[in-house]
C-alpha cells in the first residue's frame, strides 16, 4: 500500500528527461484519454496532497490509489483501452496476469475543492465496465467523459509528402539496399548481443508488474514535488539531472517537505516564487543564481544543510532576479527587432554570459542606430522559425548553422560578425528547416501509426542524441515486422510506452515504466 512517505520519483513538468515525441494526437483515443485521466485523478487524490489532515484521510487516500493502480492493471481495462487501437475485426490477446481480488466494492476518497475545502465522495471499481469507472473518476475531478469511439486523428487522413523518400535519402548515404515494404531494416546477421535489442525477446521476459510499479512510482513522485513546490512557492522543482531511483528522489522531496513544516519560520521569504529549485550532485560556485533564477540544493546534504542556503534567500534576492529578467526580456527584443530573429541561451552558455552577451548587442544596436538609423537587417533570413542560439564563447569560436535551420554564434561575437554568419547561411537555413520540419512531421504520423498498430499510449525521444533519422528508422522497423510478430507485440505494447533511445543502447525499462527500445532494436 502507498502512503504519503514512501513515494516515487519526480521530475520538473515543464521539462522531462524523456522529450516528448508524440502526445496523444488523436485526443479522442481511448488509450491516451485513460492514460491522461489516470494520471490526474491520482494527483488529484495523492495521499501526499492531505499531508495536514488526520492519518484517516491519508489512509483512506492510499488505500484508494493502490486498489485503482491494481484495477486499471487488469485485462477487461486494458482490452478497454486497445479497442480504439486495434484494426477492425483483429483480436486482442493481451499478456497479462490474471485479475486480483479488490478488498472493497466502494472506496471512499476525498477530493481537494479550488477553495482548498475537501469534500467525500466514493467510486465503484467492482464494476465490469470499464467506462462506468472512468466516468467516475472523470466526474469527481470534473474532467472530460471518456469517448464514446475512437476519432480519427486529421494526420493519419492525408500524408502530405512521402514517407518513402526518407528512407530512401537514408539508404543512399548507408550504402545499402532498404528493400521491401517499409524499407528500414536491421541488420540479417545475428551478433552476440543482438538478442539483448530484440523486442521481443525482452518484453517475453520482462515482469510488468514492476512496470506498473514503476508507472506508480512515478505518480507518488509527481504529488511529493508538487507539494514541495506548493510549500516553498517555488517556480519548479528539477531533479532530472541526478539519474537518481523514482523512490530515492521522492524521499528527498519528503525530507524537504518535512523541513518546510517545521523550519518555515527560520526562512527570510514566505516565497521563493520565481526561482526554480534544482536538485544537482554537480559542483558548483553559486548556490543561488539570480541570473537563471536556479536555486541549488545537493540532495545528499543534510537538512540543515539545506535550511542554511535557503535562508540565503532573501527579498533582496528575488527583486534582483526580476530585474534581471526584466532587463533580459528587453534586450531581447532591441536584438530580435534589429535582426529579425530571436536569440536564445544554448546548453554551453551561463546564464551570466547569456545576459552579458544580450546587454553588449543591445547596446551596440542602440548606438548604430543613433549613428545612421536603420530598421531591421537585410540579411534576416526569411524562415521565420529560425533562432540565434548563443553558446559559450569557448565552444563557439565562429558562426555557424545547424542541420535545424537555426544559427549558432559565440557569445563574443559582435553585432556586425552576427550579421555576417546570418547573411552567409540564409539560404541554407531555410532549406535546412524545410527538411527539419518534414522529418518532425513525418515521425509525428508514424508514431501515431505506431499508437493505433500497438495501442501504445505515447511515443518518446530519449535524449538530445537520437534525430529524426533515428526516429524514422526504428518506427519504421516496427512497423515492417510481419503481420504475427506485430499481433505478438501488440499484446505485450497495449497500454504502455515506447521510448527511443541512441544506438547501442539494449532494452529496458524507464524509470516511468515505459518500454525503451534503441534505434537499432531487433
Amino acid at each position: 500500500m502507498p502512503s504519503s512517505g514512501n513515494v516515487g520519483n519526480t521530475m520538473k513538468q515543464t521539462r522531462d528527461e524523456e522529450i516528448v515525441m508524440v502526445t496523444s494526437r488523436a485526443s479522442g483515443g481511448k488509450s491516451s484519454y485513460v492514460s491522461r485521466l489516470r494520471r490526474a485523478f491520482l494527483l488529484h487524490v495523492h495521499p501526499d496532497r492531505f499531508r495536514n489532515h488526520n492519518e484517516t484521510v491519508r489512509k483512506q487516500q492510499a488505500t484508494l490509489v493502490q486498489a485503482l493502480s491494481d484495477r486499471m492493471a487488469e485485462h477487461d481495462f486494458l482490452t478497454y483501452s486497445a479497442s480504439s487501437s486495434s484494426k477492425s475485426g483483429a483480436s486482442i490477446s493481451i499478456h497479462n496476469h490474471p485479475r486480483k481480488k479488490l478488498t472493497s466494492d466502494s472506496y471512499p476518497f476525498w477530493v481537494e475543492g479550488k477553495d482548498g475545502t475537501i469534500s467525500k465522495l466514493s467510486i465503484q471499481l467492482d464494476s465490469t465496465d470499464p467506462h462506468q469507472i472512468l466516468s467516475q473518476m472523470a466526474k469527481s475531478i470534473n474532467f472530460p467523459q471518456p469517448p464514446p469511439s475512437p476519432i480519427a486523428s486529421p494526420l493519419s487522413e492525408s500524408i502530405p509528402f512521402d514517407l518513402m523518400r526518407f528512407n530512401q535519402s537514408a539508404t543512399d548515404r548507408d550504402g545499402r539496399s532498404a528493400g521491401g515494404g517499409f524499407g528500414w531494416r536491421c541488420h540479417e546477421h545475428k551478433s552476440p548481443s543482438s538478442i539483448n535489442r530484440d523486442l521481443l525477446h525482452f518484453l517475453k521476459h520482462t515482469d510488468f508488474d514492476h512496470i506498473r510499479q514503476r508507472k506508480l512510482s512515478r505518480i507518488h513522485a509527481t504529488a511529493a514535488a508538487l507539494v514541495a513546490r506548493r510549500a516553498f512557492a517555488f517556480s519548479a522543482i528539477d531533479g532530472t539531472g541526478l539519474g537518481w531511483s523514482s523512490s530515492s528522489l521522492a524521499i528527498c522531496l519528503s525530507r524537504l517537505t518535512s523541513l518546510h513544516e517545521e523550519h518555515s519560520a527560520k526562512l527570510l521569504v514566505r516565497s521563493f516564487y520565481p526561482f526554480r529549485l534544482l536538485l544537482s550532485s554537480d559542483e558548483f560556485h553559486q548556490r543561488i543564481d539570480t541570473f537563471s533564477g536556479i536555486l541549488r540544493l545537493n540532495p545528499a546534504a543534510t537538512s540543515l544543510q539545506w535550511l542554511g542556503t535557503l535562508a540565503l534567500v532573501t527579498d533582496d534576492s528575488v527583486l534582483r532576479l526580476k530585474g534581471n529578467r526584466s532587463e533580459l526580456e528587453r534586450n531581447v527584443l532591441e536584438v530580435e527587432d534589429a535582426l529579425g530573429i530571436r536569440p536564445i541561451k544554448g546548453h554551453s552558455c551561463e546564464p551570466e554570459e547569456y545576459h552579458i552577451c544580450l546587454g553588449r548587442l543591445a547596446s551596440e544596436i542602440r548606438r548604430d542606430n543613433r549613428n545612421s538609423p536603420m530598421g531591421k537587417s537585410e540579411l534576416t533570413p526569411s524562415n521565420g522559425n529560425a533562432a540565434l542560439v548563443i553558446e559559450s564563447a569557448l565552444d563557439c569560436r565562429r558562426g555557424e548553422l545547424r542541420t535545424d535551420g537555426n544559427f549558432v554564434v559565440g557569445a563574443g561575437t559582435d553585432l556586425r560578425g552576427i550579421r555576417k554568419t546570418i547573411g552567409e547561411y540564409a539560404s541554407r537555413s531555410i532549406e535546412y528547416a524545410r527538411i527539419d520540419e518534414e522529418k518532425r512531421t513525418a515521425c509525428l504520423i508514424l508514431a501515431e501509426r505506431i499508437m493505433r498498430e500497438f495501442g501504445v499510449l505515447k511515443v518518446n525521444r530519449i535524449g538530445h542524441g537520437v534525430t529524426s533519422d533515428d526516429m524514422l528508422q526504428c518506427m519504421y522497423s516496427l512497423l515492417g515486422k510481419d503481420v504475427t510478430e506485430r499481433d505478438e507485440l501488440r499484446g505485450y505494447l497495449t497500454g504502455q510506452s515506447i521510448g527511443i533511445a541512441r544506438r547501442g543502447h539494449l532494452c529496458h525499462l524507464g524509470d516511468d515504466g515505459s518500454i525503451v527500445i534503441p534505434t537499432n532494436c531487433s
